[in-house]
């Protein structure tokens, strides 16, 4: 391999999100990407059933009923994430996420008055930790990450791919990765 072929398969590897500091990973694969100190991946992103009885209602446990009353024209959308602290000092991940769709609408994940066990939180992460972490309920389960739970009309599914906007800091010039998501 040439050293210009060597340097465009690094460009290309850390532009996926396979990379230290990357700001985007695209659906294909385990990409990572970093707001702040530290590294978040996607687990799996789908439609949630709030009438399946043995997974989903699990995830949707503890919302209010208005929450849960969902209009026809919509649905629910769980994005199931895992958080990393590779750094040498405690961190708590963020809460600010969005999706937005190739149109440029927007969706904000529903804030859970009672968190579940599968509900993300963001909590402190140890250096070396992770959330959630290995002896959860949440890591036990098949998915292995914390769920936001959003909802998003059927009309925007065609309006894919979607893309989850990891936002850090709260001023006008916070860091912001992406994450495009599958559905």
């Amino acid at each position: 391999m040439t050293a210009i072929g060597g340097a465009i398969c690094a460009i290309v590897v850390s532009a996926c999100g396979a990379g230290e500091h990357a700001r985007y990973a695209d659906n294909l694969g385990p990409g990572y990407v970093q707001v702040g100190q530290l590294n978040y991946q996607v687990q799996v992103s789908r439609e949630l059933n709030p009438w399946d009885p043995n997974e989903d209602h699990w995830y949707l446990q503890g919302f209010t009923k208005s929450q849960l009353a969902l209009p026809s024209s919509d649905e629910f959308f769980g994005v199931s994430l895992q958080v990393y602290n590779w750094s040498s000092g405690a961190h708590t991940p963020t809460s600010d996420f969005f999706i937005s769709d190739t149109l440029g609408d927007r969706f904000s994940p529903i804030l859970n008055p009672a968190p579940n066990p599968y509900t993300y939180v963001p909590q402190s992460i140890p250096a070396g930790g992770q959330l959630p972490n290995n002896s959860s309920a949440a890591f036990a389960g098949w998915t292995q990450g914390e769920f936001l739970v959003f909802k998003i009309p059927y009309a925007d599914l065609v309006n894919r791919p979607f893309i989850l906007h990891i936002v850090g800091g709260s001023s006008a010039s916070a860091k912001q990765s992406r994450i495009e998501l599958d559905v």
